[in-house]
């Protein structure tokens, strides 16, 4: 008797093939030593078209509205027939008693064999293989604790809601709008509110009036050879003051104040010093990686996708990228010795005291954040020998650095401001100036000497003086004269009125927009802040790339350098769809639902009625007819 195993990829199903010992080739398949191994080529089969369902609706109909199939027939697509059989009649064999299944260790990779079980019509008992790595160790590590394929059913549930849900949001108010524009075009569950931010946006960099302002910037000495900077600003609280820095661009103001600077005595009224410490930046998960790609090097979330994923099945040196986790399991934290002692040679000047031996704390190893897959790190396979692209190269140093910076310090820094008062000589009922300067010093680098970014602090996101816009202070950030205390009488150099102009919010890029993604528009700095929505997101790591790139093949988005823009096609179908067609938070807490449902917390029929209620209500309030875009 032969077991059939069905890998999502020909690469993979090779890896599965050599792991197992079948070595003899037929088209589609590789055999031998009791096992068979096929291989999808990504989606095989999907759910059919609504003609498919029922004929009727393959024109374009308004009464036909909403469309809410009572069964999901599925349809094999064309292009991959060919493959379609070969599976089928593999899975179907007389001699073969069962079934692995070994398609990615995710919810897309269990739809995919799912369906394909289901129109093989196969009945064969089916083992689900879960690794989080392609090496021949994984691969038979993986095979020696093979699971039944009911365990990923709650799995396979959340697989099908996510489809089906698509497919009655996107058939019904693709459709809907459609029609009422007489017009093609496409609505989705998950694209439609990722445009709507993206259109947000753009408006308001559209709406937005430059203001012209002053800043009085004075040079204070403090003892000979010695001087800073420091920017007037005017006391009190940030919430009555939003703008503490801004002086009128009519320059009546301004002048007063560079007059009383340069007649007045300069008085330093305070001086606050803080040590900081950043701890080592969390291990990556895919959008973390994506976002940092994109930042360093301009790298699309679709771009890092790619190379991440030829480290995976190609190279096999890093484990499976569509992870949402940034921990690692105690189990894998076990092999972190021999990943070390394969990555380490070309950091070696760098490593931290202990670096693969010393376990690593619970910030970084913790079986309670680890769900399918624990973070994206590199295999014990040195990279030595391979030819990797120019893209691949960057990706994967970027996951070695990360996973080195573990072992080390913190990042420490002296954060230090000071209040300079200027004081009237003479005048009596002038007012006292107030000028605020800000220095940092870096006393331990930690892990920051592996960091690929620009060794400084962060900025203070609570400062007032940062709130408004912080790329405007950054001349008034740096290293103050050592001595400075409170009492000190420094000389005023010099004072002037610079003039600043506000700047319109940037446009999104593939960074920020993953991260308003992640958090489902919610305004979350801090990445380790936006852990509480992971599950809240707009699509999920695995999805998000090919969301970006639908919405700019589309013609609703479109690339200018770096930036993300909505096109006037975006905008405008953003301005008539209904307002719950683009909520954010509305997709999100419907991805919530999906992932309880892959946690065996929630029920599949009563997503669907649920999201069945939702198109009805939408397309109702669809109007015939709407302005063209």
């Amino acid at each position: 008797m032969t077991i059939a195993v069905v890998a999502e990829k020909p690469s993979v199903g090779r890896d599965l093939a050599q792991a197992l010992g079948a070595t003899r080739r037929a088209e589609g398949t590789l055999s031998g030593n009791g096992y068979v191994v096929t291989w999808a080529i990504g989606h095989l089969v999907g759910l059919a078209e609504p003609e498919g369902i029922h004929p009727e609706w393959k024109r374009w109909r308004r009464e036909d509205l909403p469309m809410l199939p009572e069964r999901w027939p599925l349809n094999v697509f064309a292009a991959t027939r060919p493959q379609f059989e070969i599976v089928r009649q593999v899975i179907n064999a007389p001699d073969v008693e069962s079934v692995i299944c070994a398609t990615d260790a995710g919810r897309e990779g269990e739809l995919i064999f799912r369906l394909i079980y289901e129109a093989a019509g196969c009945r064969r008992p089916v083992q689900r293989l879960w690794i989080s790595s392609l090496t021949e160790s994984a691969i038979r590590d993986g095979l020696r604790r093979l699971r039944p394929a009911r365990d990923y059913d709650a799995l396979a549930n959340a697989a099908l809601g996510r489809s089906r849900a698509d497919w009655l949001v996107g058939m019904n108010l693709s459709r809907a709008y459609g029609l009422a524009l007489d017009a093609p075009l496409s609505v989705g569950r998950v694209q439609t509110p990722t445009l709507a931010m993206l259109v947000e946006r753009e408006l308001k960099i559209r709406d937005f009036v430059p203001e012209d302002y002053l800043e009085v910037v004075a040079t204070f000495a403090p003892r000979e050879g010695q001087t800073y900077r420091g920017t007037w600003f005017k006391p009190g609280p940030a919430k009555t003051i939003p703008h503490p820095q801004r002086l009128p661009a009519s320059g009546a103001e301004a002048k007063q104040v560079v007059s009383r600077a340069l007649s007045g005595q300069a008085r330093v009224a305070s001086v606050h010093s803080q040590t900081k410490k950043l701890p080592p930046p969390l291990l990556y998960d895919l959008t973390e990686l994506q976002r940092h790609l994109n930042r360093l090097h301009g790298f699309s979330a679709q771009r890092t996708l790619d190379a991440a994923q030829s480290l995976y099945e190609k190279h096999k040196l890093l484990s499976y990228p569509r992870t949402d986790s940034r921990h690692l399991s105690a189990e894998v934290a076990k092999s972190l010795p021999e990943v070390v002692n394969a990555i380490s040679a070309p950091y070696r000047a760098h490593l931290a005291e202990g670096t693969g031996v010393r376990p690593l704390t619970r910030r970084f190893v913790d079986d309670n954040q680890v769900r399918d897959h624990h973070a994206v790190i590199p295999t014990a396979i040195a990279a030595a020998g391979h030819s990797l692209s120019a893209d691949e190269r960057k990706v994967y140093d970027l996951v070695c650095r990360r996973l080195l910076q573990a072992w080390h310090q913190d990042f420490v820094w002296a954060a230090t401001e000071v209040i300079t008062e200027i004081h009237p000589r003479l005048a009596l009922g002038e007012p006292i100036d107030s000028y605020r300067s800000l220095g940092t010093a870096i006393e331990e680098q930690g892990w920051k000497v592996l960091d690929l970014g620009e060794l400084r602090p962060p900025r203070d996101k609570k400062d007032p003086a940062l709130a408004a816009n912080p790329a405007e202070h950054e001349a008034n950030d740096g290293v103050l004269p050592p001595g400075l205390e409170r009492g000190q009488a420094p000389r005023v150099v010099d004072a002037k009125a610079l003039p600043k102009t506000t700047r319109p919010p940037p446009p999104l890029n593939d960074a920020t927009l993953l991260t308003a993604m992640e958090t489902a528009g919610k305004t979350l700095d801090e990445k380790e802040l936006s852990e509480a929505m992971k599950d809240s997101g707009l699509g999920t790591p695995a999805t998000r790339a090919n969301i970006i790139e639908t919405l700019i093949s589309r013609g609703y988005v479109s690339r200018d350098g770096k930036a993300l823009r909505a096109t006037e096609r975006g905008v405008g179908l953003i301005d008539v769809v209904d307002a719950e067609v683009k909520s954010a938070g509305m997709t999100g807490a419907w991805e919530a639902r999906l992932q309880a449902i892959a946690r065996g917390k929630g029920e599949l029929p009563q997503f669907l009625e649920q999201i069945e209620a939702y198109v009805t209500e939408v397309v109702g309030r669809v109007p015939r007819s709407l302005p063209p875009l």
